[in-house]
């Protein structure tokens, strides 16, 4: 459940990130895949909830966000603000299921509810509890 939950909030900072950031001059949309979407810049946490209620952020949390690579690599950064001295970068893997209606990271599967170059929602089912995140990119 913890690194569940640190992954989630992994892609909720990156989410953040991509909704505070309001490009000037960018490609269309519509010619872009999702992967160039999720690689093309780093995601902030915007919002998330668990099993539907809502949940608030730390300053240390707010800072921390993910990079996608097109290597199918990525890294989790906690910020400069931490919430424990011992967090350190963390990498692993990524890939998108066959349709890319799921993004598998480290071989677990995320329900992609939403991805735009500025925007990233998921969602991720844990036993008895529905995790749900925004990610905005930056």
């Amino acid at each position: 459940m913890k690194k569940t939950k640190r992954l989630i909030n992994l892609v909720i900072l990156m989410l953040l990130a991509l909704a505070l950031t309001i490009p000037s001059c960018k490609k269309d949309e519509t010619n872009l895949s999702k992967k160039e979407m999720l690689t093309a810049k780093s995601w902030k946490i915007l919002s998330s909830k668990t099993n539907g209620i809502a949940e608030t952020f730390d300053d240390c949390q707010k800072d921390d966000f993910l990079t996608f690579a097109t290597n199918g690599n990525y890294t989790f950064n906690p910020g400069t603000i931490k919430c424990d001295a011992q967090e350190t970068i963390e990498t692993g893997t990524w890939t998108f299921s066959s349709d890319e209606k799921f993004l598998i990271v480290d071989g677990e599967s995320i329900t992609i509810i939403e991805l735009s170059s500025s925007r990233f929602t998921f969602s991720l089912k844990d036993g008895d509890y529905t995790f749900e995140a925004t990610y905005i990119s930056f």
